[in-house]
């Protein structure tokens, strides 16, 4: 029976198109970039399981051959001619976990929150790539903190990045495209202005107001009393 008859649910040739690879779906050329201390080179086929493979260049001079899953979620850096990550600990750390979730989410079409990061454009600079030099230009978060962009329509780089506590984080977000008002935090509804704030998953509203200067007041007095800032 032919693959399509057997999987005309989306969400089976979804599950499919994963299964396989990326067989069912449209290549990614990724000639020039650069994963750790890999430069991916040209596509060199598949393997035994349909995976896209990459010749690709190390710093060192030597050439591998990589899938491209491997490149885009860090398990290869290198060909080789460094020890890799998980024997000397990385993966035991919160930063590393946080460091492959990054690439996932900015190099890989399959991850769920790539429509969110990489398919904005955002990317993540060369040189982190390689978990090493994450961990050394970011080092540990203390307890609950996450990684966050400064400008939250940057790139993953040094300079843009910090640990941040979940309150610092809501507080800088980008502005939704469906804003009406053109202000984080205030919403347009029935020629009326209102300001929310979410905290721990629940909403909290202001009353409504008659321009927009006063719901964006309304604004900064939620997030003092949720918040705690001024």
């Amino acid at each position: 029976m032919d693959v399509g008859d057997m999987y005309t649910d989306y969400k089976n040739q979804r599950i499919l198109q994963a299964l396989l690879g990326g067989l069912m779906g449209k290549l990614i050329d990724r000639t020039g970039q650069v994963f750790g201390k890999l430069t991916a080179l040209e596509q060199s086929g598949r393997d035994t399981f349909k995976k896209v493979l990459w010749r690709c260049k190390c710093e060192c001079g030597k050439e591998a051959v990589v899938t491209s899953g491997s490149l885009v979620t860090g398990n290869t850096t290198s060909c080789g001619c460094v020890v890799p990550n998980f024997k000397h600990g990385g993966w035991k750390k919160s930063s590393y976990n946080t460091w492959r979730a990054m690439l996932r989410r900015c190099n890989n079409p399959n991850d769920k929150d790539y429509s969110r990061w990489g398919g904005r454009g955002i990317k993540v600079c060369s040189q982190w790539g390689d978990y090493l030099k994450f961990a050394k230009d970011m080092g540990e978060p203390n307890g609950g903190e996450t990684l966050d962009r400064i400008d939250v329509n940057g790139d993953y780089t040094p300079e843009n990045c910090r640990w941040a506590t979940l309150t610092v984080q809501a507080r800088n977000t980008r502005l939704p495209k469906t804003s009406k008002t053109g202000v984080v935090g205030v919403l347009f509804h029935n020629n009326r202005y209102y300001a929310a704030i979410t905290v721990k998953k629940k909403k909290f509203y202001s009353k409504v107001f008659c321009t927009i200067q006063e719901a964006a007041v309304a604004r900064k007095e939620l997030e003092r009393i949720h918040w705690g800032v001024a």
